[in-house]
């Protein structure tokens, strides 16, 4: 970067002055060696966690495909007996959360009939 500057600034006023070329002071400093070890320590970690994240997101894409070309799970196949009621079984086989979710569920896999003993009930 470069500036022009004139000579005498009170003499302008009646004559031109000659111009001269003035350059800016030196802006590309060596910056201390701390400074350099920080910024070699920031990004060196930066690499580190877009490698991880790499990693992780390529395991998780390969293990995705890896279990699609699986086999589904057996279906659940619960047995009424006597006494039982819908929720009774539903209370059995619920993991947590709205039971009454876990009921219709039941209810349709039985076709929407009442629940006697020996009925067998199949979720998928």
């Amino acid at each position: 970067m470069a500036a022009i500057a004139w000579e005498r600034q009170h003499e302008r006023v009646g004559r031109r002055q000659a111009l001269r070329l003035v350059t800016a002071p030196p802006s590309r400093r060596r910056p201390d060696p701390a400074v350099l070890r920080r910024r070699r320590v920031v990004a060196l970690t930066l690499a580190l966690l877009l490698t991880v994240a790499l990693v992780a997101g390529a395991s998780h894409v390969l293990r995705g495909s890896a279990s699609a070309g699986v086999a589904p799970l057996a279906p659940v196949v619960l047995v009424a007996q006597p006494g039982d009621s819908y929720w009774t079984l539903a209370n059995r086989i619920h993991h947590g959360g709205d039971l009454r979710s876990t009921v219709d569920a039941l209810v349709g896999a039985n076709g929407g009939r009442e629940l006697r003993a020996g009925d067998r009930i199949v979720l998928p």
